[in-house]
């Protein structure tokens, strides 16, 4: 029972934090843009988002990071911090379940290695999660937009673009970030504090 608790617990925060995440990325001007529709607010949020799902994954496991990743993905449409077009939220959950269940299978394989190569493979994960979900955003929301009556020409442009590289670069610079949080965080856990 208390492993339950603890797993619901650290769920709840993780999906707490992916929020808050959301909203401070929308404090940032719209006008801060680096390359394209690419913005500041972009790097921000989806940076932290993906940092909180390399951290359910790495620290919770796979059930919270799916958890956490689809749940963030709908509370942001609900919240109306998500996409303009709420038929591209269970493609972003299902984009952020992929991220979650490489990084945690590769991490999974990376703690039965020691020293340098052990760090190699959790790089290596965090860039072959980043491209898997970059890959499948890229292919999958054109083609959802494309099947969206209301989607003008230039929004369909605008969002293909934020759902391509964008998306390697922010899971990228999360994952990247993870590998930093997640050993104290581990270590932690076993030194009985909580989280």
């Amino acid at each position: 029972m208390k492993q339950r608790t603890l797993w619901i617990t650290r769920t709840a925060v993780l999906l707490a934090l992916v929020l808050v995440a959301q909203f401070v990325g929308k404090l940032v001007p719209a006008g801060a843009v680096i390359a394209g529709p690419f913005s500041v607010s972009q790097l921000i949020t989806g940076s932290l988002v993906n940092l909180m799902l390399a951290i359910a994954a790495g620290v919770v496991g796979l059930g919270s990071g799916v958890t956490v990743g689809v749940l963030s993905a709908i509370l942001a449409t609900l919240l109306g911090v998500g996409p303009i077009f709420p038929q591209i939220t269970p493609l972003i959950a299902l984009g952020n379940a992929i991220l979650v269940a490489v990084l945690w299978g590769t991490f999974r394989a990376a703690d039965r290695l020691r020293g340098g190569a052990e760090l190699a493979a959790r790089l290596g994960g965090v860039v072959l999660a980043a491209a898997v979900k970059c890959a499948f955003l890229w292919l999958t929301v054109p083609w959802m937009l494309g099947l969206i009556p209301e989607v003008k020409p230039q929004q369909a442009q605008m969002l293909t673009i934020m759902f391509s590289w964008p998306q390697a670069v922010t899971a990228l610079t999360g994952g990247l970030l993870g590998l930093v949080v997640i050993p104290p965080l581990k270590k932690a856990l076993k030194t009985g504090r909580t989280f």
